[in-house]
């Protein structure tokens, strides 16, 4: 794998140690940061499209 170097403020570099485990490398943790995310935005168009539909009918009905 190839690697690339992204400069970042001290802050933002410490704030990404604290998501990560003993072990896990700056590469890791930003991999689960970015699953955790695109789950996120899954769900709330999930939820979008729950409250826009006007009626549903329960699988109990069908």
């Amino acid at each position: 794998m190839e690697t690339t170097t992204i400069q970042v403020d001290t802050q933002i570099r410490d704030t990404l140690r604290s998501f990560g485990r003993k072990g896990d490398t700056y590469n890791d943790i930003l991999t689960k940061l970015i699953e955790k995310a695109r789950y996120v935005d899954f769900m709330e168009e999930s939820y979008k499209v729950l409250d826009t539909e006007e009626s549903w009918t329960s699988l109990d009905a069908l």
